[in-house]
C-alpha cells in the first residue's frame, strides 16, 4: 500500500542525455643507467583514464516523489534521497558532474549533492558538495563540480550511493523518478516529517522506481595525499 503521506506528482518530462567523454594516456618510465641484474623485458602497460556514468533507469521522469505535511503540498522537507551505484572503475576516483531532475517546487537555503558508503542502506556519509538553491529549482539540472571541490570516492568503496539532501529545508520538494523498472535495495529517501527517520527503500512505501539522477566519475581526479610512489 502506498504511503499517503508522500506526495506524487504524474506526467512526463524528457531528459536529455548527457555525453560522455573518453580520454588515453600513457606513462613511461626511463633510467640513464645501467641495469645490475637482468629481468625479461616488460612492454609499457598503456594506463587507460576514464569518466564512467553512473546512474540506475533510464533517466525519464514520469513522477516526483517527496514527503509532504500540509495540504498545498509545499513543506515536507528536509528530505534525502539515495541511490545505489557500482562503478567498473576502480576507487579512489572523483564525482566531477551530475545530472538530475526536480519534478515539482523549489528548494530553499540547503541543496546538497552526497556520497554515502554502501551498506543495506545508505551507510555514513562520505561527503557533500553544496550545489546551492540555484539548482534547487523545478526542471533538469547539470552542474560540473569545480576542480578541486570534487567528492572524492575512497579506496575499497567501488559500490556507493549518492544522491541529493535538503539539509535543513523544510521545503517539499519532489525528486523526479523512473517507474517504469526498480529493484530491491537500491533506491532510498529519508524524510522524517513522514516518519522515515532512517532511510526506507521506496520499494516498501509502495512507490517503485529509480530516482532520475546520474552522476559522472572521473578516476584522473585523486588528491596528492592519496598518490604515492615507490622505488627499489
Amino acid at each position: 500500500m502506498r504511503s499517503s503521506r508522500f506526495a506524487l506528482v504524474a506526467g512526463s518530462v524528457a531528459l536529455m542525455a548527457v555525453g560522455v567523454a573518453f580520454g588515453a594516456g600513457a606513462n613511461k618510465l626511463a633510467s640513464p643507467g645501467k641495469a645490475r641484474k637482468a629481468f625479461p623485458a616488460i612492454k609499457a602497460a598503456r594506463q587507460i583514464q576514464l569518466t564512467e556514468p553512473l546512474f540506475n533507469g533510464d533517466m525519464a521522469p514520469e513522477l516526483g516523489l517527496g514527503c509532504s505535511s500540509d495540504p498545498t503540498n509545499s513543506t515536507g522537507g528536509p528530505n534525502d534521497w539515495a541511490g545505489k551505484v557500482t562503478s567498473t572503475l576502480t576507487p579512489p576516483f572523483g564525482i566531477s558532474t551530475t545530472t538530475y531532475n526536480i519534478f515539482t517546487y523549489n528548494s530553499g537555503p540547503t541543496w546538497d549533492l552526497v556520497a554515502w558508503a554502501n551498506g543495506a542502506s545508505p551507510g555514513a556519509e562520505i561527503d557533500r558538495f553544496a550545489l546551492g538553491p540555484a539548482n534547487g529549482t523545478t526542471g533538469n539540472h547539470t552542474v560540473s563540480i569545480p576542480s578541486g571541490q570534487e567528492i572524492i570516492i575512497p579506496a575499497g568503496q567501488q559500490t556507493f550511493f549518492f544522491g541529493l539532501s535538503q539539509g535543513t529545508d523544510t521545503t517539499g520538494i519532489r525528486i523526479g523518478m523512473d517507474s517504469t523498472s526498480s529493484a530491491p535495495g537500491i533506491t532510498f529517501i529519508r524524510a522524517p516529517t513522514c516518519g522515515l527517520a532512517a532511510f526506507g527503500d521506496v520499494i516498501g512505501i509502495g512507490f517503485p522506481g529509480f530516482w532520475v539522477h546520474r552522476i559522472i566519475v572521473d578516476d584522473t581526479i585523486v588528491p596528492v595525499e592519496l598518490m604515492n610512489f615507490g622505488v627499489n
